[in-house]
This record gives structure tokens, sequence and C-alpha cells, in this order.
């Protein structure tokens, strides 16, 4: 698609490709982070590490020196 033919575009055929061009772009980069996930855990894999991404796997709880924990309950 060209500058030109996008300017002929009327208002809502405009509109339309910006719309298509968003749920794209989603799914491009969802498609990517899929595809870069699989391959940190493939390479983990091979050198026998397990590893936690997005916290799929909960994060570790830190505690800081000084600061008063909360309570349960």
């Amino acid at each position: 698609m060209t500058q030109e033919s996008i300017r002929a575009l009327t208002d809502g055929e405009l509109s339309q490709v910006v719309a298509w061009a968003q749920v794209e772009i989603k799914a491009r980069t969802e498609r990517r982070k899929q595809e870069t996930i699989a391959k940190i855990k493939e390479l983990a894999g091979t050198v026998g590490v397990s590893v936690a991404i997005g916290g799929v796997r909960g994060r570790p709880k830190t505690v800081r020196a000084g600061l008063p924990q909360k309570q349960g309950g």
C-alpha cells in the first residue's frame, strides 16, 4: 500500500484499515512473544535449567532489611 492509495481512501475505509492494522500488530506481537518464550525455554532445557517467565511459576518473596513485614490475617 502506498501513500497515494492511503490518501485515496474515504474516512470510513481508512478507519477500517487502521482497525485491521491494530489487530494485526497485536497478533504479531503476541506471536513473537510466544516464539521468544519457547526459544528461551528450549535453550534453558538444553542446559537443564528451569525458567519462570512473567512470574508464571511465581516470584520469590523478597524481604528488605529493616522494613516491617505484613502479617497474614
